[in-house]
């Protein structure tokens, strides 16, 4: 038999690639050193004291959480403003997270908040389970007011910044009001800064929804906590640092196994250097300056819209 030369290389570099993954050995542990980690721009303030007073009109709440970090995402200075309406989680981004990790996430969710949770992805089937989540929230409020049916309904859209929310209502405004323009989105955090008039989201009964300003808590919990939400968007990365955010990205992503970063760079493996990943990652993408240097703040942009897309393979940035 006859072997080509291409193929004889093709399976020295995939028996190379095995030994460099087999000798690799990730971080076990990140000290982030963040140059901040607190963004609570004047809008949030506002947004939240806002929400604080409408919900009492509201029939339920929709929490969303970012399924790549379903725990940190959890705003906890809002939920206690919601007292004991009735609580639907959502868990937005859920085609980016490994389908195991994601359904232990909702078991424990749901045995922590004592409330549904269900997983959200961008799909025909999507839009069929928010329909049913929508129902489900109906009848989560009739039964929690003990009162004959109202004849419309009130919902309250709730969750960090850039975690989904107003792709949630231009789901259903396409439907419902053709002629209304969608509500904004964008790859940075904080472009709902106001809340929205209500959007009719389904017809039978009639159900209106508001949009709400994405609020972070006015310091998080810790600097993985600032890290977390830098990663997925949640605070502009330039808060803590552009290339101190890959960093962390790339150490979740090693301690995960998820190596599909090599291909995008170009490494002939992993590796715990992100100075060395962004600059490969720079030379594959032609992200040069006028001498040929790689640009690193913009490769850093550049390697998390590639994460935000799902590019970099499903990972969650939490153990579950």
């Amino acid at each position: 038999a006859v072997v080509s030369t291409q193929s004889t290389g093709n399976l020295s570099m995939r028996a190379s690639t095995r030994r460099l993954l087999q000798q690799f050995t990730p971080r076990e542990t990140i000290s982030p050193n963040p140059k901040s980690t607190s963004w609570f721009p004047g809008h949030m303030a506002k947004g939240l004291t806002r929400m604080q007073m409408m919900i009492k009109a509201t029939d339920c709440v929709l929490e969303v959480h970012d399924a790549r970090i379903p725990y940190t995402s959890r705003n906890r200075v809002a939920n206690n403003s919601y007292g004991d309406k009735p609580r639907i989680v959502l868990l937005s981004k859920a085609d980016l997270v490994p389908r195991d990790e994601l359904d232990m996430a909702c078991r424990r969710i749901t045995a922590l908040e004592s409330r549904p949770v269900i997983p959200l992805v961008n799909s025909v089937r999507g839009v069929s389970r928010l329909r049913r989540v929508v129902r489900d929230g109906v009848s989560m409020a009739h039964a929690d007011q003990l009162v004959a049916k109202k004849d419309s309904y009130l919902f309250f859209l709730s969750g960090l910044p850039n975690v989904g929310k107003s792709s949630f209502i231009n789901t259903f405004k396409k439907e419902h009001d053709h002629s209304a323009n969608k509500l904004p989105i964008g790859p940075e955090p904080g472009v709902t800064r106001n809340i929205s008039n209500r959007v009719k989201i389904l017809s039978s009964p009639p159900v209106y929804i508001y949009d709400t300003p994405g609020v972070n808590l006015p310091r998080p919990d810790s600097v993985d906590a600032a890290m977390k939400l830098a990663v997925v968007g949640a605070i502009p990365s330039k808060i803590p640092g552009h290339v101190e955010t890959v960093d962390y990205l790339l150490y979740w992503l090693n301690r995960k196994g998820q190596y599909r970063y090599t291909g995008h760079c170009g490494l002939r493996g992993p590796t715990n250097n992100v100075y060395e990943l962004l600059a490969y990652f720079a030379r594959a993408k032609g992200l040069l300056d006028e001498r040929g240097a790689p640009q690193m703040v913009i490769a850093a942009n550049a390697f998390l819209r590639a994460f935000h897309k799902g590019e970099l393979g499903r990972v969650m940035l939490e153990d579950v």
